[in-house]
């Protein structure tokens, strides 16, 4: 107990309240980029893939689930190599960015998972908001664990194109993790 006042007092001589101390967002939604073609040299999106992406935004739009804090405020993809990964993120985002007048933000490479988590929860424009990330599907764990998520999820398997991670954060600021499916 002695602690607890230890560090409200310490946040309080900081001009900060435990809220502000733990703002984190509401809901961030993890997605893996859409339907791939066979071709592995081709680094866009397959015919399925684009009408999958057209159905992924829709869902993350007006779901219930997913709008409950509100609608996405920010989406966030893979920068593009010079080998050309990343395109698939990108394009897999389109559809809600354009239904959502937003843009698709690319600042880090799919290895740099712990620079985005960083800036995610570190930015007090995010707090309280819903948030939108599609990555590469080797990654997608360990970036649910660097946003806190405990214990890290398991591998997502590389033949799953339709499904989300859900992380919300309680009150004391621990990350809770869900997944869902989409159609």
């Amino acid at each position: 107990m002695k602690i607890q006042y230890l560090i409200l007092a310490v946040l309080s001589l900081s001009g900060l309240s435990a809220p502000e101390r733990y703002a984190r967002p509401a809901q961030i939604i993890l997605v893996r980029h859409a339907d791939k073609p066979l071709d592995p040299a081709d680094p866009h999106l397959s015919p399925a893939g684009v009408e999958r992406a057209k159905r992924l935004a829709t869902f993350l739009a007006t779901d219930p689930s997913m709008i409950k804090y509100g609608s996405p405020v920010a989406i966030f993809a893979t920068q593009t190599t010079k080998h050309d990964d990343g395109q698939r993120t990108q394009e897999t985002m389109v559809p809600l960015a354009r239904k959502l007048g937003l843009q698709v933000q690319t600042p880090f490479l799919g290895k740099e998972y712990g620079a985005l988590a960083r800036m995610i929860l570190s930015g007090s424009q995010y707090s309280g908001k819903t948030i939108v990330v599609c990555w590469n599907h080797e990654t997608l764990p360990e970036l649910a664990a660097a946003l806190g998520v405990n214990p890290m999820p398991r591998k997502w398997k590389g033949a799953v194109f339709d499904q989300v991670y859900v992380i919300t954060y309680a009150a004391s600021g621990k990350a809770e993790l869900r997944v869902l499916r989409y159609q």
